[in-house]
């Protein structure tokens, strides 16, 4: 049974500026470009000769660190399956301690890997 979305005409159910996606190239291809974006901002922090990363939030104050979780705790993530991938992330922190970039790069390239079984049409 598939959910059926309103089309605009009645009452505004969504905020303006949001976009109703349907079918395969523009949903799950977009949900996996956005988990790659998020992956590849803290990639090159992972490991021993991780770089810094310096970032600005919300706030004005700069934060120069190579920890993937101080980087996403500092980014205000908007994308759905960008926060899911956020929100491992914060629990791998919570239950190990560690291991926050680890769960980024590997939850992409799993995605990633996918991509192009799901343009050869195999069902997600």
């Amino acid at each position: 049974m598939a959910l059926r979305v309103p089309q605009a005409g009645g009452p505004q159910l969504f905020k303006e500026g949001y976009k109703n996606l349907q079918g395969l190239e523009e949903v799950i291809l977009r949900n996996i470009a956005a988990t790659r974006e998020m992956s590849e901002i803290t990639r090159t922090s992972f490991g021993p000769q991780g770089r810094n990363k310096m970032v600005v939030n919300h706030l004005g104050k700069l934060v120069v660190t190579s920890d993937a979780a101080t980087i996403i705790r500092e980014l205000d993530v908007v994308h759905p399956a960008a926060k899911l991938l956020v929100l491992a992330s914060q629990q791998q922190e919570a239950e190990a301690g560690d291991g926050t970039n680890a769960v980024l790069i590997f939850g992409s390239e799993l995605l990633q890997r996918a991509e192009p079984l799901l343009r050869m049409g195999l069902h997600p």
